[in-house]
């Protein structure tokens, strides 16, 4: 092969372009988006179901630990709820002609879910606390009564929910790494 025909097949060969590189980033960043969506749908209908069913222990049970424990559990759900509205909610996808505010949106949303998984365990806090308030309720007037077999079953996924954040948000961090180094890469 002569240089002008290794020219031709060199030219030839399929590259990817920006504007398979910016579908993917599109592509991904709608992926990722309905995925918060879903998330948070699930997270609502979980929080508000919470709500109702420890409004109504705090409004039957006998124990005033146990009503205390469950009113809590009933703010903590509202306290997840309203930082899904307001900080795990994810906004629209920007215009298809813009390329570069992909990269910017996608790094943003990712940066707001890392942050919001990584404070998992705040929002949660109330939640675990009113729960064991209710625990405490439930072994009077005897503290010794005190249930460790049901705690250990409210103790467990708390524990699990909060290591799931922390590796998700490991995850996101990552993602966001790379989309840096692209949106370096793109600016040079």
């Amino acid at each position: 092969m002569n240089d002008e025909e290794l020219k031709k097949l060199w030219q030839s060969q399929a590259v990817m372009t920006d504007q398979t590189s910016i579908e993917r980033l599109r592509s991904d960043a709608e992926s990722f988006r309905g995925k918060i969506i879903r998330g948070n749908r699930a997270g609502t209908i979980a929080a508000l179901l919470g709500a109702l069913i420890f409004a109504f222990y705090a409004w039957s049970l006998p124990e005033m630990w146990m009503r205390i424990g469950s009113g809590l559990v009933v703010f903590g759900s509202f306290f997840v709820l309203y930082h899904i509205k307001y900080s795990a909610s994810i906004r629209e996808l920007p215009p298809d002609h813009l390329a570069l505010p992909y990269v910017t949106y996608f790094s943003e949303e990712l940066a707001r879910q890392r942050d919001f998984l990584r404070n998992t365990w705040k929002l949660l806090m109330p939640t675990f606390v009113g729960m064991g308030l209710l625990f405490w309720g439930m072994a009077q007037p005897d503290p010794t009564d005190f249930p460790w077999s049901m705690t250990s079953l409210v103790i467990v996924p708390f524990i699990v929910v909060f290591a799931m954040g922390f590796f998700e948000a490991h995850k996101l961090q990552k993602k966001i790494d790379e989309l840096d180094q692209l949106e370096k890469s793109t600016t040079k």
